[in-house]
């Protein structure tokens, strides 16, 4: 196999029976891992019972993950979870119950993402195993329910474009303010569908955690799916392809970014924002719920108390996450703060467990999206930053000025 190919098409023909295929051409290939949440593990289970499917490729493989309703708001809600795990139990799956985690933090954990496999899940940050450089797809339900079976699926082989980061950043730049800064710069056809080789100096000084973060959006971007070159993973190496899809990206200097309502592109930088009021503060989800996230969170709460107008909200990203901050004092310093810690889970991410925004609400998160409704409210307004912003904003009561920060 030649070195230069793109790495998707390395792990298509690695995981496949074709060695020669175009981009957009669709190929069957061989599943490694599947994992299911319980916001959509229910249909899967209604497609079971349908179709009357009996069979399953490998249960050793499939795994369940019930962590976008850990407090369920609802009888309808509980009753879906109620009925998703007898399902998994039912055909002895892997089961993460309520309050283990994220699915895409515990499956970093659990080692499901391994180099060069394919790996499937039932949302779309499963790209977060982008970092561990498999090709990691979220996928719906009918697509899920039918890899359950055969342990294959479909792709429609995608274009790669590598992105190269240049230059140093402002010091409190972080991984989620590249991603805001790149989703503020270009438009979503350059990178849709495509297949995204990130690299750069900068980024192989990241760490693992702050990766999470940048992987987990890149289906923001309306991207496909991403690798990763860092230092801890040399021996699946990215390579640069053809100048035409190259794309080079200077952050010299670039200050911390924030989308502003209704949509995640909708991009400025810190100081066109400093002063703007913020009354409910959401620290957590998929992309900033890590130690390294809650542990600045933590230093900064530790100095300062949550201001008496903002409801803030901390959610873990994993009980082993939630341990080890409890282990090294950080948990006692964010609840000092006056700030609410939750089980590990989502959250307030998606809507559907507490607390829904009331109308008119403020909100600033460091999740990844913040369309009208996304956290259970259309009538409140939703900010994305990351977690050192978001944290500064709790304690104000506003967005910071850059001065302010420390």
């Amino acid at each position: 196999m030649k070195n230069n190919i793109p790495l998707v098409n390395k792990i298509i023909i690695l995981n496949s029976n074709k060695n020669n295929f175009n981009t957009g051409d669709f190929v069957t290939v061989n599943i490694n891992h599947i994992y299911i949440q319980d916001g959509n593990s229910h249909k899967i289970y209604n497609l079971f019972k349908k179709y009357k499917f009996k069979k399953i490729f490998n249960k050793k493989k499939i795994s369940f993950f019930f962590d976008h309703s850990v407090l369920s708001i609802n009888n309808k809600i509980s009753s879906q979870i109620k009925k998703s795990l007898i399902f998994a139990k039912k055909i002895k799956a892997n089961i993460f119950y309520r309050g283990e985690g994220i699915s895409h933090i515990l499956a970093i954990e659990k080692k499901i993402f391994k180099p060069n496999k394919i790996i499937l899940g039932s949302d779309s940050h499963t790209c977060t195993g982008g970092i561990f450089n498999c090709l990691s797809l979220g996928m719906g339900a009918s697509d899920i329910a039918l890899s359950m079976i055969t342990g294959k699926t479909w792709i429609k082989v995608p274009e790669t474009l590598n992105i190269k980061i240049i230059d140093k950043p402002n010091k409190f730049f972080r991984s989620k303010d590249l991603i805001l800064y790149i989703l503020k710069k270009y438009n979503i056809e350059t990178f849709l569908y495509k297949s995204i080789e990130i690299s750069g100096k900068w980024i192989k000084k990241l760490s693992t955690d702050s990766l999470i973060t940048i992987s987990s959006m890149i289906v923001e971007l309306g991207a496909k799916c991403i690798f990763i070159s860092q230092k801890n993973n040399e021996k699946n190496k990215i390579s640069i392809n053809n100048s035409k899809h190259n794309l080079s990206i200077s952050i010299k200097n670039i200050i911390p970014q924030i989308a502003k309502p209704h949509y995640h592109t909708n991009v400025v930088s810190l100081t066109k924002l400093s002063g703007q009021k913020i009354n409910y503060v959401f620290i957590g989800s998929c992309t900033n719920s890590s130690f390294e996230d809650l542990k600045e969170v933590s230093n900064i709460f530790k100095k300062n108390k949550i201001n008496k107008n903002v409801h803030c909200i901390v959610t873990p990203g994993s009980k082993y996450i939630y341990l080890k901050l409890i282990k090294n004092n950080y948990i006692k310093y964010i609840i000092e703060s006056g700030a609410i810690i939750t089980p590990p889970g989502c959250g307030p991410c998606i809507g559907t467990q507490g607390t829904i925004p009331a109308n008119g609400d403020n909100i600033l998160s460091t999740m990844n999206r913040n369309f009208k409704g996304r956290m259970g409210n259309p009538k409140s307004n939703i900010y994305i930053s990351s977690p050192l912003i978001a944290a500064y904003t709790a304690c104000l009561g506003r967005i910071p000025y850059i001065n302010e920060l420390e």
